[in-house]
């Protein structure tokens, strides 16, 4: 376990398209603590948790979630180390909103209905909080086409039904032969779901480890995949993240196959808007440009990729909507 993860703002200055000068880059939260399921699990994958989505309000509090597994479970089910945290930026004073029993994957604030919800993994439900910190379950989630859970992975609301938008990630499953895959390619999905009554129906289906969705004004979605291939050779339990002489791996999801696509709200054809994506994680909508976090896993590890081998860099791409290409 390190204490790696922060939360940055950053401000494009010299209105020059980017944030590459230090003065662009403010820390605003350091040593969230991190952990690596491979070591933490031995899942058989590359993938970093701890500090996994934000929600900045307009009062200016910092909602966050945080995953902290080295805390324990302890007899009642819950763990203080699985939470929403509440921060408030000025003073740096902060709360435990919502404490769960379950990996909380991402957030989306309801400004209308001052409502947070949030999807957990580890339970397949979704979830909604007020700022006091009452939960309650909104949906659950049942096992995909193949029997695999369905790993709600991402969350947003639609503002023009109100309903909350969800990617089933889609989890692991047997093979024909007896393997224990990642996940099946095609049975991912985004559900939609009803707040008020937590009634589900099929937004998009046919895709492979949906792991975000965003919606904007006119209710078209923009769907992140992060990666859209088979799953390659899960990592052996022993695998040393932080040998620099390590033989290259992928880590159990194959690289540069990610892929940001746009549905659109009347129906029309898919659009790709990016694609060969280094695993894409998260995804935001902002000013009309979808800005897309890349390179999960750890950073600097020597990955094998479609061209070639190279270390794992994290970066935040932006799209412009006003003219989408792939960046």
């Amino acid at each position: 376990e390190l204490e790696t993860g922060r939360v940055s703002v950053f401000e494009d200055l010299n209105d020059d398209g980017d944030y590459d000068d230090p003065d662009e880059i403010e820390p605003i939260i350091s040593q969230i603590p991190s952990y690596n399921t491979l070591t933490q699990y031995g899942t058989g994958h590359d993938e970093v948790g701890g500090a996994g989505d934000i929600v900045w309000l307009d009062d200016e509090r910092l909602l966050l979630t945080r995953d902290d597994p080295s805390e324990g479970y302890v007899a009642d089910g819950s763990t203080s180390g699985i939470n929403v945290v509440e921060l408030d930026i000025e003073s740096g004073l902060g709360r435990n909103l919502v404490v769960r029993n379950s990996t909380m994957n991402a957030l989306a604030w309801d400004r209308a209905a001052e409502t947070l919800y949030v999807v957990e993994s580890g339970a397949n439900r979704l979830s909604a909080a007020t700022t006091d910190g009452e939960i309650r379950v909104v949906a659950e989630f049942p096992d995909l086409e193949r029997g695999q859970q369905a790993v709600p992975a991402g969350v947003a609301i639609d503002p023009t039904t109100g309903d909350v938008l969800v990617a089933l990630f889609s989890g692991q499953i047997g093979d024909y032969f007896g393997s224990v895959l990642s996940f099946w390619p095609g049975d991912a999905k985004v559900v939609r779901v009803d707040p008020a009554t937590g009634r589900q129906t099929d937004a998009i289906t046919g895709l492979t480890t949906a792991v975000d969705v965003a919606v904007d004004e006119s209710g078209n979605l923009f769907v992140v995949e992060l990666t859209s291939t088979w799953p390659s050779a899960r990592m052996p339990r022993d695998f040393d993240l932080f040998d620099p002489d390590a033989a290259p791996d992928p880590g159990g999801y194959a690289r540069s196959a990610g892929s940001v696509t746009l549905y659109p709200a009347d129906g029309g054809e898919p659009v790709v808007l990016a694609n060969q994506l280094d695993q894409p994680t998260n995804i935001t909508l902002s000013d009309d440009a979808l800005y897309i976090s890349l390179g999960q896993g750890t950073p600097g590890r020597t990955v094998s990729g479609p061209t070639g081998s190279a270390p794992i860099i994290g970066e935040l791409h932006r799209i412009a909507l006003d003219a989408p290409e792939a960046p």
